[in-house]
């Protein structure tokens, strides 16, 4: 197939494109939000890379105040489009072997935070775009390359930008998994509010954001290292997957507990830091935020709280992403995945009703779940476009991450990971790997070529 050869050629380019979008830092960044760059400065920064981009390729593009753009590929009316998101989940870089904003190929994987969630994808979807424009003169069709800056907390970008956009009539979001994503589950985010006496816990910092496992949590405690120097060696020798490390701070000690970071989609992938500190407090200083977490917040499928639930898109999963205790007081951050059957409204008075004897109070906010026809145009062509390349690769499924497709019309979740591929997106040392890029580089081209089929 003439087209496998071209993007087999078309790779050098397409990898030097990502390490140079996946060195900008685009994690959020509050301190530096201005009008024009709403979700800070390294979101702005990616923004401009992708539209010069765009305009040194000789196409038209679209700055939507900061919150998203556009590329055109080609001209006419709209044919398809594609969208997919330059900010990324923050890093811990002391937990990478090689930084996280400098890309660097190793043993046939492309490592950095963005190469495979999004900037990777969205670039060969892009390119993929780009090539079908070349070997197709007589399309009269264009094809709109959409970008967003805030997917990560919520995608409040992409929204922002169908305001003052017009709305995608067909298209796909290379943000998931081989094969094609025909649903998505809804979304629950709860948080729990407490306070509490300090006595021998003085505060508590786990988690960065709610949608990753929770990777590292600090404690500060009262007394020295020492004192708790027995119980700790029991507490690992139970729990060999848990590192600790223990410092002395200003008379008194501080306990930071690393796990394994996660997608919130799959928590029971990770080792959540935060529960692992929480099971060590309630031994050495119980407390009342320490019991509610081991006793009803530690289950990812949260059969604890009697929340567990199986539908149509899967089982229902949560994860505990942030922890917070500082001056009596004290927050919890869960992200639910729930199937489209459960109702959002009473699984949260559930929780409540469950957490209250802790002293807790709860909000909440939900989002819908997504099902796509199994027999439209889309879905039928992203699977066919999929099984020329793996005709073995499984059906149409549902996952519980959220993508743009929730945000879209008429629109699926595709690639770019291959089935039993982790490229540990959302956890430390992130990657691409290279022979997946160029397959899913040749899907994504196989696939516009369907959808822009009449």
């Amino acid at each position: 197939m003439e087209y496998k050869q071209k993007v087999k050629a078309l790779q050098p380019q397409l990898i030097a494109d990502i390490q140079a979008l996946c060195s900008i830092d685009s994690v959020y960044d509050e301190a530096t939000v201005q009008p024009g760059s709403p979700f800070g400065a390294g979101c702005r920064r990616a923004l401009d890379a992708m539209l010069a981009l765009g305009r040194a390729d000789g196409f038209v593009t679209h700055d939507v105040d900061g919150y998203a753009g556009d590329i055109e590929v080609g001209s006419g009316e709209e044919g398809i489009c594609i969208l997919g998101h330059l900010d990324v989940v923050p890093v811990q870089p002391e937990n990478w072997q090689s930084p996280p904003f400098a890309p660097e190929i190793r043993g046939g994987k492309l490592y950095g935070r963005g190469t495979s969630d999004d900037k990777g994808p969205l670039l060969a979807a892009y390119h993929a775009a780009k090539l079908y424009h070349a070997l197709h003169p007589e399309q009269t069709k264009k094809i709109r390359v959409i970008f967003g800056c805030n997917e990560e907390r919520g995608s409040s970008c992409v929204r922002y930008y169908f305001t003052k956009m017009p709305a995608c009539r067909l298209g796909f979001t290379p943000d998931a998994e081989f094969p094609v994503i025909y649903g998505e589950k809804g979304t629950c985010g709860i948080v729990l509010h407490g306070r509490q006496e300090e006595g021998a816990l003085l505060s508590l910092n786990g988690g960065t954001v709610a949608n990753v496992v929770a990777q590292q949590c600090t404690a500060m405690l009262r007394g020295e290292p020492a004192q708790y120097a027995e119980s700790w060696a029991a507490f690992q020798a139970a729990h060999p997957n848990i590192r600790g490390q223990w410092a002395t701070k200003g008379g008194n000690c501080t306990l930071s507990v690393f796990g394994q970071a996660a997608h919130a989609s799959t928590p029971q992938l990770g080792v959540n830091a935060v529960a692992a500190m929480a099971a060590y407090l309630q031994q050495v200083t119980p407390n009342p935020l320490c019991a509610l977490i081991v006793e009803k917040l530690s289950d990812t499928a949260g059969g604890q709280l009697g929340i567990a639930a199986e539908g149509q898109l899967g089982a229902l999963t949560m994860n505990l992403g942030i922890a917070k205790f500082q001056d009596g007081a004290w927050e919890l951050t869960l992200d639910l995945r729930i199937p489209h059957e459960v109702e959002a409204d009473k699984l949260a008075e559930t929780v409540r009703t469950e957490a209250e004897p802790y002293g807790a109070s709860l909000e909440y906010h939900a989002g819908r779940a997504l099902i796509l026809d199994r027999q439209s145009k889309l879905i039928r062509a992203l699977d066919a476009a999929y099984r020329e390349e793996a005709p073995e690769g499984g059906e149409p499924q549902a996952i519980g991450g959220g993508t743009y497709a929730k945000a879209a019309e008429n629109c699926a979740a595709f690639g770019p990971a291959f089935p039993g591929e982790d490229t540990h997106i959302h956890d430390c040392d992130e990657f691409m790997d290279l022979e997946s890029l160029e397959r899913a580089t040749a899907i994504y081209y196989r696939a516009i070529e369907l959808l822009m089929a009449d």
